[in-house]
């Protein structure tokens, strides 16, 4: 059966749900993106749903050899690590340090500024 190319021309996003779907099962990701398809009529109608979105031509050799393959699987982002409170970095003994402060402050009822605390209503 022959292949078509299928590219995408404009932009989902004030697109019908429906059409927005549609683009995900023809496999169109983001703008200038194309994909190749063999012409089937239920391909066709998918196409012809979505025509204000895609371009349809015909895929040539060139155009299959180095078309769109799968997608490659995204790399997973490494944990980051976290630094304990009792690190040896100056800014975290300098938070410590500010947080043993306002505890202390807390009871009494002033604030970090030596202020007193006024309660809200």
């Amino acid at each position: 059966m022959a292949l078509v190319k299928i590219t995408q021309e404009r932009s989902k996003i004030r697109c019908i749900e429906k059409h927005k779907r549609t683009l995900a099962a023809l496999g169109l990701r983001r703008i200038n993106h194309f994909v190749v398809h063999e012409d089937t009529p239920q391909i066709r109608g998918m196409v012809h749903l979505v025509r204000y979105l895609v371009r349809m031509e015909p895929a040539d050799a060139v155009t299959t050899a180095g078309g769109t393959a799968a997608p490659r699987p995204r790399k997973k982002a490494a944990p980051k690590k976290r630094k304990s409170a009792a690190g040896s970095d100056a800014r975290s003994k300098a938070r410590a340090a500010s947080g043993a402060r306002r505890r202390a402050r807390g009871a009494s009822g002033l604030n970090i500024k030596g202020k007193k605390r006024v309660p809200r209503s």
